[in-house]
């Protein structure tokens, strides 16, 4: 925690520390929250296709893939939000070299 001192000699470096320790915090929750989701939700599968009836719940296990492809894509989602509200956010440089690439070659039409 942010010790009351460092605000009253440093307000602004004291308000971008606070945004930054609720978007930690708040990365932490979504992190714990979803990936807890995707565990429960995989080992439910595991079971479904290891069970006595696995050749008939081809559908369930496919509904419980789906699942955790959404959770896996809405948590990635939002980490990546809170992370780039307080400008910590990675960006991978072969993908940025890539769309820079392509912004190239649309801007001359190529």
């Amino acid at each position: 925690m942010i010790h009351p001192d460092t605000c009253a000699t440093a307000p602004t470096h004291c308000d971008d520390l606070v945004r930054l320790q609720a978007a930690v915090l708040d990365m932490d929750s979504l992190s714990q929250e979803g990936f807890s989701a995707i565990s429960a939700i995989a080992k439910l599968a595991l079971a479904a296709m290891e069970g006595p009836s696995a050749s008939r719940d081809h559908e369930a296990i496919a509904g419980a893939l789906r699942a955790i492809w959404g959770k896996a894509d809405d948590i990635e989602n939002c980490i990546n939000s809170r992370a780039e509200e307080v400008g910590c956010n990675y960006r991978d440089p072969n993908t940025e070299r890539r769309y820079a690439v392509h912004r190239a070659a649309s801007s001359t039409g190529a």
